[in-house]
Parts: structure tokens; sequence; C-alpha cells
């Protein structure tokens, strides 16, 4: 997957328009992170990496990059 692609799934996942991520944004602090956009952030795992992680899995991704770093 693209790093591209990557931060198109954070993005629809937050509802926000890829150019508004940067990296080294904190998660907790986007507006839309909340369990709705971790549950999508699940779906993308399982539908297009074929990764079954839990909720409580995402506690310990603290930035964008952490989020895009475990997406390979």
């Amino acid at each position: 997957m693209s790093e591209q692609e990557k931060i198109a799934y954070i993005a629809e996942s937050v509802e926000m328009e890829p150019e508004e991520l940067s990296r080294n944004q904190v998660l907790t602090e986007l507006e839309n992170w909340d369990s709705v956009a971790v549950l999508s952030m699940i779906a993308v795992f399982n539908e297009q990496l074929g990764q079954y992680p839990k909720a409580e899995d995402f506690l310990k991704y603290t930035t964008v990059q952490d989020l895009m770093d475990a997406m390979e």
C-alpha cells in the first residue's frame, strides 16, 4: 500500500481531506478521531491488509505516522 493510500484511508476515517493531515499530527487531537474512526480503520486493516486488530490495539498509536507504520 502506498503512502498516499495510507493517508487517504486515515483521512477518510477522520472525515478530513488527505492534504489536511500531517504525519506528526497526534491522533487524539484530531476532531473526529473517535470510536467510529477506530472502527473504520479496523475495517481498512481487515479488508485492505488482511489484519485483524482489536480496538484496544489502536491505543498504542499516537500519531498519524504510527498508524501509517502499522499499515504494513
